[in-house]
């Protein structure tokens, strides 16, 4: 029994590596992107709608937020709209404002204070749409730029149009289809994976 048990053990660690490796040096991650990737689209806009991603108590940003303000910010200094919208909270027992600091950041980017909203209720994509959209009634604005990261971006498509909404994508992340490297696909495919199952989520709770 117990050797049974080890050679079990040992067959799933071989198929683990063996995916691993697949995923690694082959081109499986990049096929499972590229049905999420969606162009661009520039077109001036009511407001732009900027999604928050993860930032420390003390105000330091990850990446995603960084990329994300950056885009929104640029749109902005373009003239491609006059007014920015950034929505996102975090759990009640963290002490971390990610919209505050990303609104930060994008006034050291030349965003003045009078032109960006914060929405700082939501905890998922689902109530960033639901809230934004209510703010959007408010004010009677009808289409949106909607900045998040490539990965993220089909499923917050859905969430903004289920709300009537209707959206211009600007990834704030080009490189989704074209890195390359072991270490890059892995990631690319855990985001993949991971926006496939809330892709399905969301369509199963009726949100899209």
């Amino acid at each position: 029994m117990v050797r049974r048990l080890y050679r079990i053990t040992e067959a799933a660690i071989a198929l683990y590596g063996l995916g691993v490796l697949l995923t690694m040096y082959s081109p499986i991650a990049d096929y499972l992107v590229h049905p999420l990737w969606v162009p661009p689209d520039r077109r001036p806009a009511q407001a732009i709608v900027v999604l928050t991603a993860w930032a420390s108590a003390e105000g330091v940003l990850n990446e995603q937020a960084i990329r994300r303000t950056h885009a929104a910010a640029r749109l902005y200094r373009d003239g491609l709209s006059p007014l920015m919208i950034i929505s996102g909270g975090a759990p009640e027992a963290t002490k971390e404002r990610p919209a505050v600091y990303m609104a930060d950041f994008a006034k050291e980017l030349g965003v003045p204070d009078s032109a960006i909203l914060l929405e700082e209720e939501s905890r998922n994509t689902h109530e960033s749409a639901v809230r934004v959209a209510a703010i959007c009634r408010r004010l009677g604005i009808r289409r949106v730029l909607l900045v998040t990261d490539v990965f993220h971006m089909r499923r917050a498509i859905a969430s903004f149009r289920a709300q009537g909404i209707d959206v211009s994508p600007i990834p704030a992340d080009p490189w989704a289809l074209d890195w390359e490297g072991p270490i890059i696909r892995l990631h690319k495919l855990s985001e993949a994976v991971h926006e496939y199952v809330g892709l399905i989520y969301y369509r199963a709770m009726g949100w899209t």
